[in-house]
This record gives structure tokens, C-alpha cells and sequence, in this order.
């Protein structure tokens, strides 16, 4: 979860939550798209050990709120932090339990739990993940990104970054790994991104950026984008695109930024603070100007705004939110800003979603 909820998040981690019983619920209304299925990882509490992966039949509107439980007879464990779909697998990554949980998309069999530990032991606290040519990559708080062999399950390769490396996206070969300082928050955060060739795994350079840099994406022109989400209490984040050339560059208007998604060009960004409302602000990677500070068009209430997802085949945004005491709800939008329909009480804090 975000160092910057970290202490709220702590101090709920005794909250008592009841879940339904039921293994499918009532269907709910939905419209038909090319994907039929949406998979929404759940974090759960700190120390829960109580993070679930649930199943939502776009078709049919059935849903299974411990879809991973039902199947595998075990659940995932404590706090899943991203998950994303590679091939015909989901991966997983359970940033406490330390793991990386690789599940067949077709089944919700667990084909394997790949240990995130360092050779001695040591927790290695894995946050993201990103995809390429066969392997999957993963930042971790131990300040390392970890290659994995995706036919193998093996770990082949572990470089190291900066402080606490959170967000990470990949473009024109290179990998940009946001080191965010989460873990020293007291003493001051990172500013700074690191970029990994990608063909040998190493380090090229690592640039000043904003501080505590956190969540990266990339628009169709292979500029990279980065959330800075500033220190704890004060109003001094920022958006900022990395060009294909190294060049950082701040966007003006964007001072509260948090996790976003880029589809189309556009950039779906979490926007707000703990002194006023957040809201998903719209803004055009390809004029560079803020399209709408409001995405949500019509009269749709929502509560704590914790995460945000695209349908890259119909372009259907999905938000999702957080009350940190009972389990969150996930909002569709159509591109439009208009809810299409709603999957309440899919978990405890929604943080991921995967479309298969």
C-alpha cells in the first residue's frame, strides 16, 4: 500500500470486518465487452493476512469474492500490492507474505508461490510489477528490482536501485523504477528515478525527480509519466513526464497526484488530499493540457478514492474505493465519466484489477 496511508492503514489493523458468506452473490447489470472477466485484488489489512482475489463475470454479473480461497483452499496472504496479467497468468505480488503468487487466469489455480526472500532471509518487501519479453519484474523495498523467468518461475537477476523503489514502467528498453524513501519517512523521503537498461540489466543513470516518487506510466509516444506524491502532510507533489530523451519535465496544475493510468493518451489521475476531497483528474499526454479536473460526470458519491484501473479493450475506467473499516466498492465508468454499474463490498481496501 502507499507509504502515505501507511500510518492510518496501522492503526486499523485490529478493525473486526465481517464478509458475506455466500459464494456468489446476486448478479449485477452489466454491458458486454470484449473481456469477459474482471479479477480485483484486494490488499487487506497490514497484518491481516487477509488479502483476497476476487472474480466478476462481466457477462453474466456473478461474482466470487474469495475466488483464490474457493479454488485453491488457502488464501493469498497478507497485503497484495499489484497483481497484473502476462500471458495466461496472473501475477500476484504479496508485498508482507512475500511472494509472488502465480495463478492460471483460466483456472484460479495457484501454479506456483515464488519466495521473495533474500538468500539470508531477509525481507525483501516487493511492491510492483511490469512485463516484458518473457520476464516479469519486480521493485522492492530492499532497494532491488528482481527479474523473473516467467516459463522457469525462476528469479535470474537482481539489480540494485534506489531507496525503497515503488513504481516501475518500462519503455524503448529501459526500465524506469520510481525510489520513493517510503521506509524513512521520518528522516525524509527519495527524489530520484533510476533507468536499467534492459537488455543487460544494469544500471544507466538515475535522475532527480519529485519527492517520493511512486507510480509511473508511459504514453504511445514512449514518454514515461511519474507521480510524486510529496511528504506526509504537505502540498508538494507533482506530475512529471520523462521524455524519451531523459528530459523531466513538471506538469503544471497537478500538485496532489496519486496512482493514475494512462489509455489513449489520456492520463486518469487520483487527485487530492486529506484537507479536501479527491477526484480523478483528466489530463492529455498529447496537448499537454488538463482536460477536466472531475472524470466522474454524473452524480455518482463516492467514498476514499484508493485505486484506479483501465479496460484497454473498451476504455470502461474502473475506480475503486476504500472506507478502511468494511470492504471497498468498485465503480465502472464508461470514457465518458458516466457509471455503468457498480460491485460492492468486493474487499477490503480494492488495489488491482486484471481483464482477461
Amino acid at each position: 500500500m502507499n507509504n502515505k496511508f501507511l500510518f492510518l492503514t496501522l492503526t486499523l489493523i485490529t478493525t473486526i470486518l465481517f464478509f458475506s458468506c455466500s459464494d456468489i452473490d446476486k448478479p449485477i447489470e452489466t454491458e458486454p465487452t470484449n473481456n469477459k472477466t474482471l479479477f480485483i485484488l484486494s490488499e487487506g489489512d497490514f497484518y491481516g493476512n487477509n488479502s483476497t482475489l476476487a472474480k466478476f463475470d462481466i457477462e453474466t454479473g456473478n461474482v466470487i469474492k474469495e475466488y483464490f480461497r474457493e479454488v485453491n483452499k488457502r488464501g493469498l496472504g497478507a497485503v497484495g500490492n499489484d497483481m497484473l496479467q502476462y500471458g495466461s497468468k496472473l501475477y500476484i505480488v504479496m508485498n508482507v507474505s512475500e511472494t509472488i503468487e502465480v495463478v492460471d487466469a483460466a483456472t484460479g489455480i495457484s501454479i506456483r508461490q515464488i519466495s521473495m526472500k533474500s538468500d539470508n532471509g531477509g525481507n525483501r518487501q516487493p511492491r510492483q510489477i511490469a512485463a516484458h519479453g518473457g520476464k516479469v519484474y519486480i521493485t522492492s523495498y530492499d532497494d532491488t528490482v528482481t527479474r523473473i523467468d516467467t516459463v522457469t518461475f525462476e528469479k535470474d537477476a537482481i539489480v540494485e536501485v534506489g531507496m525503497d523503489p515503488d513504481g516501475i514502467e518500462i519503455s524503448n528498453n529501459k526500465i524506469f523504477v520510481a525510489n520513493s524513501g517510503g521506509l524513512n519517512y521520518l528522516n525524509g523521503y527519495n527524489n530520484t528515478l533510476s533507468i536499467i537498461d534492459i537488455t543487460n540489466f544494469t544500471v544507466e543513470k538515475e535522475i532527480e525527480v519529485g519527492v517520493n516518487p511512486t507510480n509511473l506510466g508511459k504514453d504511445s509516444r514512449g514518454n514515461v509519466y511519474l507521480s510524486s506524491l510529496g511528504e506526509y502532510g504537505k502540498n508538494n507533489g507533482m506530475f512529471q513526464k520523462i521524455s524519451s530523451n531523459g528530459e523531466v519535465t513538471i506538469i503544471d496544475g497537478i500538485s496532489s497526484p496519486d496512482k493514475f493510468v494512462i489509455f489513449e493518451n489520456k492520463a486518469y489521475i487520483i487527485h487530492g488530499n486529506y484537507e479536501s476531497s479527491y477526484s480523478v483528474l483528466v489530463y492529455d499526454c498529447l496537448t499537454d493540457q488538463i482536460v477536466t479536473d472531475n472524470f466522474v460526470t454524473d452524480d455518482t458519491e463516492m467514498g476514499f478514492i484508493y485505486s484506479i484501473a483501465v479496460d484497454e479493450n473498451s476504455g470502461d475506467i474502473f475506480i475503486m474505493e476504500a472506507n478502511f473499516a468494511t470492504p471497498g466498492t468498485v465503480y465502472c465508468f464508461n470514457k465518458e465519466g458516466k457509471l455503468k454499474y457498480e460491485i460492492p463490498a468486493i474487499g477490503l481496501y480494492p488495489k488491482s484489477i486484471a481483464f482477461n
